[in-house]
């Protein structure tokens, strides 16, 4: 017997569900073609379809910034930083551990991808960019 292709964000949803009595405005979802869009109510769970929670956010000076890792990811993960010493604003490492990568974490502003750590970056430079 095969488990549901959805089994594991049903459990997520189930979790949201004992937490609001509107679980589906935490989802998207997202055909073949389209992109990621919100759910507006109980999610039907279609094989062919995606589905993700919404991407958590911050919000620094206006700006919706994804979450920061709240959490130590594995060994030999990589991790990326805002880094203002580095021309793309962003650089990675990869996790060991140890005391740099543990007070980078601390620092708020490691991230998973590149991408998010870019959207961090820049939306800490708002605060002191000159127009």
């Amino acid at each position: 017997m095969t488990k549901h292709k959805h089994a594991e964000l049903m459990m997520q949803y189930a979790q949201d569900a004992l937490e609001t009595e509107r679980p589906w405005e935490r989802w998207e979802f997202k055909t073949k073609m389209e992109k990621w869009l919100s759910c507006g109510s109980q999610i039907i769970w279609q094989p062919e379809w995606e589905y993700r929670r919404n991407i958590k956010t911050i919000n620094i000076n206006g700006f919706d910034v994804p979450e920061p890792m709240q959490e130590a990811p594995r060994v030999g993960t990589r991790y990326y930083y805002v880094s203002f010493s580095n021309k793309d604003l962003v650089d990675s490492f990869k996790w060991d551990g140890n005391a740099f990568d543990r007070a980078l974490m601390k620092t708020g502003t490691c991230h998973s991808t590149k991408k998010t750590a870019e959207i961090h970056a820049k939306a800490l430079l708002s605060f002191t960019e000159q127009k």
